[in-house]
């Protein structure tokens, strides 16, 4: 047998160079078939993945929360008057001083469970180990902070009926319509599937000629999903049985724009609203003569509008802060210490400083109210800078003697902090990204007088804080979720304020 023919058994076929080679030019025709177009590409994958939540939860970091004692609603009483008749204290010689009257109000909100939920498949937990290591400790982590961003827009936005929606801001054209020459009143209602509010306090616009036009800009309410529009005719006011539904504004063109939808303002600029809050407004046109019967305001006896609700009817959610100034603002020259609660008083709605100074003027003058915050939402507060620097009313220092700062000037301004006229204190600006365009919500921490059992003038109560649970493994899934029992409680309303139906074009 000739040894050029043998080959070991044990060693297996061999690979000729010829083959190596025929080999390595196949791959290299492959290389350069792959192009971007095929997907055949790698690509960078870092673990773990970059999850990015923005929590920016301002108030629920900055309230103070309290264990409660584990119930559905709260009661508590706040003293918004020590003396009604106002008493000078006069005392005759021999006699008795004057009896000094309380007046006490009995205010309550009902304790509601917030909770988030998410899940993990057995395969995603199995296969994301290399991605992400623990795939569901992770999700469950993250889980918290939606539930505390949620939180926020809460303590904000909440409201068990839907909140009365500002009074309008009126337009007219003398051209373009049909709409006859006259004084017309308007009132706006907001509604959801469950019903409908009362009526915003009434706009008035006088119209000329024949071919006019009326236009009516609807500030928004939180939840609400569409406007009624009720339009009557006068010299004075009309009563509510003679303000009548305007159909052909409401319905589809009167309804509430989706969230995140994008706004174009009066001087326009077009801003896309967070994905979590509504816009501002939205503007309807009266182009025929308005409705004189059909449905009259008068039909609307009460607020009817729950915001969510369970399968018996039940409001799952309780008054915030807006809602809660709202539902006990002071009368106007009145003796309570209720809420302040304005709207510009421009009829376009185009706020003014002197809106912001008059609000805290009233809060100081009729409650010793001297709010530690002013919360707003991010766009409101580019506008409010526009309004200040329009206004002349800021200064800029620049260090003269450093050379390096004055060539290093920033440009653009923006305004952190507002100064209250009536007491000195110069307020923080909270930018709030869930807070409701067009509203300034006055805020207040400390309370002027005495009470030692009240450490803060608003706080949140739970009867279970953050609380996460795993439920029972159900068809290959990990389902976890978290959860927060609790209610927002103002004791000091004397305190808050709300500005809103701002027109947000300054």
């Amino acid at each position: 047998m000739s040894s050029a023919l043998f080959t070991p058994a044990s060693a297996g076929p061999t690979i000729s160079d010829e083959t190596v080679a025929l080999v390595r030019q196949a791959m290299a025709d492959t290389t350069r078939a792959i192009t971007t177009s095929s997907g055949l590409l790698g690509y960078e994958l870092q673990t773990p993945a970059r999850v990015i939540v923005p929590v920016i939860t301002p108030l629920v970091n900055l309230l103070p929360r309290r264990k409660g004692v584990g119930v559905d609603i709260v009661h508590w009483k706040a003293i918004t008057s020590f003396d009604t008749a106002r008493n000078w204290g006069v005392v005759a010689d021999g006699a008795l001083p004057s009896q000094i009257s309380y007046q006490v109000a009995a205010l309550q909100n009902t304790l509601q469970t917030i909770g988030l939920m998410n899940s993990v498949t057995f395969q995603a937990q199995w296969r994301g180990r290399s991605l992400e290591a623990d795939l569901r400790a992770r999700r469950v982590a993250e889980l918290l902070y939606q539930v505390k961003i949620t939180e926020e827009r809460w303590i904000l936005g909440a409201s068990a009926f839907l909140m009365v929606p500002p009074a309008p801001a009126l337009a007219t054209s003398a051209t373009g319509g049909t709409v006859a020459a006259g004084t017309y009143w308007v009132k706006v209602t907001a509604k959801n599937a469950q019903g409908e509010t009362t009526a915003s306090a009434a706009t008035k616009i006088v119209t000329t000629g024949a071919t006019s036009t009326i236009s009516v800009t609807i500030f928004t309410v939180p939840n609400a999903t569409q406007y009624n529009v009720y339009i009557g005719s006068g010299a004075s006011l009309p009563a509510d049985a003679a303000l009548w539904l305007q159909a052909g504004l409401s319905g589809a063109n009167a309804a509430q724009p989706a969230i995140g939808n994008n706004v174009t303002l009066a001087d326009g600029a077009t801003v896309m609203p967070s994905g979590e809050v509504n816009p501002a407004y939205l503007t309807v046109t009266l182009a025929a003569p308005p409705a004189t019967s059909g449905t009259a305001l008068s039909s609307v006896s009460a607020n009817t509008a729950k915001t969510f609700v369970d399968g018996s009817g039940n409001v799952l959610m309780w008054d915030g802060l807006i809602a809660q100034a709202l539902g006990n603002a002071s009368q106007a020259n009145g003796a309570t210490l209720g809420a302040q609660v304005a709207q510009p008083a421009d009829a376009t709605g185009k706020l003014a400083l002197s809106d912001i100074d008059n609000l805290l003027a009233a809060m100081y003058m009729q409650a010793a109210g001297d709010p530690d915050y002013i919360v707003m939402n991010p766009l409101d507060n580019v506008r409010l800078t526009n309004l200040v620097v329009g206004a002349g009313q800021l200064r800029y220092v620049v260090q003269a003697g450093d050379s390096a700062d004055q060539g290093q000037l920033t440009a653009q301004y923006r305004v952190t902090r507002y100064l209250n006229k009536s007491t000195g204190k110069e307020i923080p600006i909270l930018l709030d990204r869930y807070c409701p365009q067009g509203y300034m919500v006055f805020v207040p921490l400390a309370i002027p007088y005495p009470v030692p059992e009240v450490t803060s003038a608003v706080e949140i109560e739970t009867n279970q804080d953050y609380f996460g649970v795993d439920f029972a493994v159900v068809d290959s899934t990990y389902k976890f979720a978290d959860f927060v029992d609790e209610t927002l409680k103002v004791y000091f309303l004397g305190g808050l304020g709300v500005i809103r139906g701002i027109y947000p074009s300054f």
